[in-house]
């Protein structure tokens, strides 16, 4: 056992939130393998205790970068030294950055680490080394290790943000109340003191921590519309109570640290320039509740506990996050965890108005970023949305070919994508009141008036006529046509979903049927593409049973294997 001696010079604090500091204790790599301070007196010393003062002196007091990125930088040296140690190699010198580029690629070969990943590792200890005066270019790989892996930031779909800020919006609304009416009990109590109670969607809670979740509802709202990024928004100051009126637009600049620049704030709403009246009201309620934590602060976003205010921080972000999770589960259009992001808000607010101008340029401003990363990150948009335009453009252009004039297609095109759905009770009552005796389809779609004109057009493809029988009673049942016509309604029904879902496979099926793809896709991809989008379109809890229906139970009775010789 070593006789454990602690050089305090060798620890270093960095600032890593809002106004949270963290020491990062260089003493660890004065032991082999760089172990956890619980486990230095158990482990040998490494005698390089002149290198390591060398490291503090040198990257401890840098000011190229930022704490919180020195502070990542540290824990990737941690990883090298403790990588090199094992291999009994000096973390210093040109054979130990060759088999830690080594060590990176056979963990991605094996699938045991991400790319992206590894790429940070790397790029770390490169810069790590260049700041010791290494020459980094002849020691690392001149060629790319890794394939380029991009990370767009995906923006949230039409369905998912209402999905969202019919969450967040109330949520926030009920805890100010309640926290402005009775604010002594709520900032002197205990972590665990479940003060607060909401009601939403049919459901009652208690909830503890009111004022800091309130904070964090509000810091999302504001994400949602200023389209900033997360530390911007949390360093946000107060503004002054005379700004805001409704012919003034509220902004202020915040330092982004990691860019080492100045970004410009804006209050307004996603698509829009203007702030509307609900964003006021929101921006007056959250200052309001600011001014009540702390009047003597400059600080907008706080967090409190035991009656002790500071800055919200991002661990706060992820905590209420979470809590959002279990008790509501906002599910996204793909039937899985719907969490409120900030980077994504901003991606949603900033290719909507891409959409809308055409101005990437404006659009980068806007950001506060270079147009290079605009189109690196913030113009994907929400897949969901993406597929719904190229799917309005496709039939724009099948219309212009039949209408000949653009503003008739549109008017197609919109008639084309404007499906209807509605639960099954509903359907039928809405539809029976205009005497057209609405009925379900073999399809799992509704028919607003199955014995109308589509009918009498069907009988008369079909050579039913009424001189050899009575075809009266015939509805219609071109069901490959449903798509298309306008007395289509979709039935939002696990059932009838599941039902729809399983003549889509019956249909795709039918591929072996055709001599080649080719053949298939002139044939039946516009109905796909429809069946596809009217699946999109209902309530995601809906169509994940169903999917899930289809999973387990396999086809529907009326679609089961084989069927696809019809088509």
């Amino acid at each position: 056992m070593n006789e454990i001696s602690h050089h305090p010079e060798l620890v270093v604090s960095l600032k890593v939130g809002i106004s949270k500091y963290q020491s990062f204790d260089f003493n660890r790599f004065r032991y082999i393998g760089v172990p956890p301070k619980k486990q230095i007196e158990k482990s040998k010393l490494a005698n390089r205790d002149k290198l390591v003062h060398k490291w503090v002196d040198t990257l401890g007091r840098n000011q190229e970068y930022s704490d919180k990125t020195k502070f990542g930088y540290f824990h990737d040296l941690t990883r090298y030294v403790s990588f090199t140690d094992s291999r009994m190699l000096n973390p210093e010198s040109e054979e130990a950055a060759n088999a830690w580029e080594q060590h990176l690629i056979e963990k991605v070969r094996l699938g045991s680490m991400q790319v992206n990943t590894a790429q940070k590792h790397n790029s770390a200890i490169r810069c790590l080394l260049k700041l010791l005066g290494y020459p980094v270019e002849k020691w690392f790989s001149p060629h790319g290790l890794f394939r380029r892996e991009s990370n767009p930031t995906e923006a949230y779909s039409d369905a998912e943000l209402k999905t969202l800020l019919r969450l967040i919006q109330p949520l926030f609304n009920q805890l100010f109340k309640q926290i402005t009416s009775d604010f002594p009990l709520y900032l002197n109590a205990q972590p665990r003191d479940k003060c607060a109670s909401i009601q939403l969607k049919g459901r009652n809670c208690q909830v503890a921590g009111a004022i800091t979740k309130c904070f964090t509802l509000g810091y999302f709202l504001m994400s949602y519309y200023t389209w900033g990024n997360s530390t911007t928004i949390l360093k946000m100051k107060k503004f002054k109570q005379s700004d805001l009126s409704q012919n003034i637009v509220y902004s202020q600049s915040v330092l982004k640290a990691r860019a080492n620049k100045y970004v410009t704030i804006s209050i307004g709403e996603n698509n829009s320039q203007h702030v509307p009246k609900h964003a006021l009201r929101f921006i007056h309620k959250l200052l309001e509740l600011s001014n009540l934590i702390a009047p003597n602060s400059e600080h907008l976003f706080f967090k409190v506990s035991r009656g002790k205010a500071s800055p919200l921080e991002s661990s706060n972000l992820r905590d209420i996050t979470n809590w959002l999770l279990e008790y509501f589960n906002p599910i996204d259009d793909y039937g899985k965890p719907l969490r409120p992001m900030a980077k994504r808000f901003r991606a949603s607010g900033s290719a909507r108005y891409l959409d809308l101008t055409g101005d990437a340029v404006g659009v980068a401003s806007l950001l506060g970023n270079t147009p290079q990363t605009l189109s690196r990150h913030y113009t994907t948009g929400s897949p969901i949305e993406n597929k719904k335009q190229l799917q309005a453009a496709a039939y724009t252009l099948e219309a212009v070919a039949r209408c000949s004039d653009v503003a008739e297609s549109k008017n197609y095109a919109k008639q084309q994508l404007d499906i209807e759905v509605l639960p099954y009770e509903e359907f039928l009552e809405k539809y029976s009141l205009f005497k057209k005796k609405p009925q379900a389809t073999i399809i799992g779609s509704g028919c607003k008036d199955p014995f109308g004109a589509q009918a009498d057009n069907y009988r008369r493809k079909m050579n039913f006529s009424p001189k050899d029988l009575d075809v009266e009673h015939l509805a219609c049942s071109d069901i490959l046509k449903c798509f298309s016509c306008p007395n289509q309604v979709i039935l939002e029904e696990v059932e009838d979903i599941w039902c729809l879902m399983s003549f889509k496979e019956a249909v795709n099926d039918s591929l072996a049927n055709h001599a080649n793809r080719q053949q298939f896709e002139r044939n039946f991809r516009d109905l796909i593409d429809k069946i596809e989008l009217a699946i999109f379109k209902v309530d995601p809890s809906v169509r994940r049973k169903a999917q899930n229906k289809l999973n387990k139970e396999g086809r529907h009775c009326l679609w089961p294997e084989g069927i696809n010789d019809l088509f």
